[in-house]
């Protein structure tokens, strides 16, 4: 009997490989409020909490000091509107990671329900699904502004339960950051974490997830009975 019923995703760093577009996009919008590019290799460390704090924790990195807020906030909003425009042309960049497309077709052949839960807005992973071929296997999207609230609050996970009809025991979540595996705990369900995306730098086992997996295959291998312990690199099972 499989273990789940439902399987929600984060999508960039779990699903997707998105930060040298996100970082691209990200220095364009701020270099034209007049300020100089950062470290595009360091957006990794800013993304997970929605576009717009992606954009302020870069702009706080290259700012000057003595900058009001007033200024401050007149300039972020000014580079998110820049930034849409931007991404919208290196979005197609965007890659799934090697394991995400077999993942979701396997699961979805097994009649698993999958979800996207991303803090990203939506217009902005709409875009970014674009002409891909997620959205084919992908039943949900529960993005940062479908709710009031977003991850880590419990609402975008328990929304998803209630659109699927699951249980919390019977849906996993499976994410790259501390984020993802808050939310999860907040809503009551299990959690797995991908160790190769956007944790902040943190490494992935001091999260505090239930699991540890080396990709997106172990998914299907736990939903076909036949998971290996030689492709978890660590697990924190309750």
């Amino acid at each position: 009997m499989r273990p789940f019923d439902a399987i929600l995703f984060d999508l960039d760093g779990t699903l997707l490989e998105t930060a040298p577009e996100i970082g691209a996009a990200v220095n364009l919008a701020i270099i034209e409020q007049g300020l100089p590019p950062v470290d595009i290799a360091g957006v990794r460390f800013f993304i997970g909490h929605g576009v717009r704090q992606t954009i302020a924790q870069a702009y706080d990195t290259v700012a000057a000091a003595g900058t009001t807020a007033s200024k401050r906030e007149a300039d972020i909003d000014a580079a998110l509107a820049r930034f849409e425009h931007h991404y919208e042309k290196l979005a197609p960049l965007s890659q799934p990671f090697a394991d995400t497309v077999s993942t979701l077709t396997s699961l979805r052949a097994l009649g698993i329900q999958c979800a996207i839960v991303s803090n990203k807005e939506t217009r902005f992973v709409e875009q970014l699904l674009e002409n891909g071929p997620l959205p084919g296997l992908i039943d949900l999207l529960v993005c940062g502004d479908t709710l009031a609230k977003k991850k880590p609050d419990a609402a975008p996970i328990l929304h998803a339960l209630e659109k699927f009809g699951t249980a919390a025991s019977r849906t996993l979540m499976v994410g790259d950051s501390s984020i993802d595996v808050a939310c999860a705990r907040n809503a009551g369900v299990p959690v797995w974490m991908v160790p190769y995306g956007y944790n902040g730098g943190h490494p992935a086992e001091s999260a505090g997830a239930d699991r540890v997996i080396a990709s997106l295959t172990e998914v299907v291998l736990a939903c076909t009975g036949t998971a290996s312990a030689s492709v978890t690199l660590a697990d924190h099972s309750r």
